[in-house]
């Protein structure tokens, strides 16, 4: 019995080490990774190179990123024969010799590379994270020469933590010069804009590439609205959808490319523009008159076009000179002489004013000779 009394001593021993404390090996935490940015697009106008891509905004298992989480962009540039390679396996290949353009921080902010911290207010508590992010860079002559360029944007939590890259490709167009900064000169119907065409490509050559142009116009706190629905192939422009007084910034882009949507250059310099009312009105129809005894009363119509805010009276009594009968604007358009006398021989006319004080000319006249009027 001694053996079997034995085998059950060892094997408590054995269950008794096994809940004791001592777990073995400490194990690292695990790293949180962060999902990758989504939708990653590409464009071009002039020189630069526009991205847009949505946010994650989050690690994989749905924790928000801390506020010290960034964007990281990455370049790779490729020549012809690196170009010819798909796009996947030209990354696995040379993705090594790429570097990073810049960083953006979770509130679209870029950083400032020399102190590595957000260019821009403090405050990230009064801020939200941005769900689309905007970023672009101008292309340097080594851009220029590329056939190709790969970017790469991901999500750097910190301590290691990346997120996958997602990656797009870009072809570098040809694109002209940015045209002249526009002139404006107004007219009663409209604003007349007009630039210079490029005469040089932004490299150097010519003749410049163009498919016409593009005009944007801005007002005080709003963005930039494009003017024309179609390409412009002249370089001028009518605005007819303007309002006196209000000032506008208005700016022109070339467009290049082999077929529509063609792609925009840069923006030539903006015009700041406030067109002045100096056009008057048309002048009122010849009026007709009403004779009664010690008055005549006026009646005429309004002009064609713009309506006028008043109209203002004026009388020639024989061979006098007209003067004005009535300082004030009147907004009727009639009007009641009472000051005639009999023997004199009177005549009228009308002219209209605009809201901005501008005054048509007189009107035809219209004469009237009083015989019996009695005051």
């Amino acid at each position: 019995m001694r053996p079997i009394r034995t085998a059950f001593l060892l094997a408590g021993a054995l269950l008794a080490a096994a809940a004791c404390g001592h777990k073995g090996a400490i194990l690292a935490p695990l790293t949180r990774v962060p999902k990758p940015v989504g939708a990653l697009t590409a464009g071009q106008k002039g020189g630069r190179v526009l991205l847009k891509w949505t946010a994650p905004g989050a690690y994989i298992d749905d924790r928000p990123l801390p506020s010290s989480a960034v964007y990281e962009i990455w370049l790779l540039r490729n020549d012809k024969t690196e170009a010819a390679l798909d796009r996947n396996l030209a990354v696995t290949k040379l993705w090594p010799r790429a570097f990073k353009l810049g960083s953006v921080d979770i509130y679209g902010r870029p950083l400032d590379a020399a102190a590595a911290s957000p260019a821009g207010p403090a405050g990230e508590k009064s801020l939200a994270p941005k769900t689309e992010i905007d970023w672009d860079w101008a292309m340097t002559p080594e851009d220029w020469k590329a056939t190709r360029l790969i970017v790469g944007v991901r999500v750097n939590a910190g301590k290691r933590s990346f997120s996958d890259f997602i990656y797009m490709g870009w072809w570098p167009r040809t694109m002209p010069a940015a045209p002249g900064k526009p002139s404006a000169k107004v007219f009663a119907d409209r604003i007349e804009v007009r630039w210079t065409a490029p005469a040089l490509n932004m490299d150097g050559t010519k003749p410049p590439l163009l498919k016409g142009y593009n005009v944007y116009r801005a007002s005080p706190g709003q963005r930039p609205i494009l003017l024309n629905s179609a390409p412009i192939a002249v370089p001028y422009y009518m605005d007819r959808a303007f309002e006196f007084g209000k000032p506008y910034v208005y700016a022109v882009r070339a467009l290049t490319g082999d077929r529509s949507p063609y792609v925009e250059t840069e923006a030539s310099e903006g015009l700041a523009y406030t067109a002045v009312d100096t056009f008057p009105p048309a002048p009122p129809k010849k009026p007709t008159a009403v004779t009664a005894v010690g008055l005549v009363t006026l009646i005429w119509e309004a002009g064609p076009g713009e309506a006028a805010a008043g109209f203002r009276v004026w009388r020639k009594i024989d061979d006098a000179e007209f003067k004005l009968l009535t300082p004030q604007a009147i907004m009727e358009n009639t009007f009641t002489d009472t000051t005639v006398e009999r023997g004199h021989r009177y005549e009228y006319a009308v002219s209209a004013v605009d809201a901005a004080g501008n005054e048509s000319a007189r009107s035809e006249s219209l004469t009237e000779i009083i015989k019996d009027a009695q005051r």
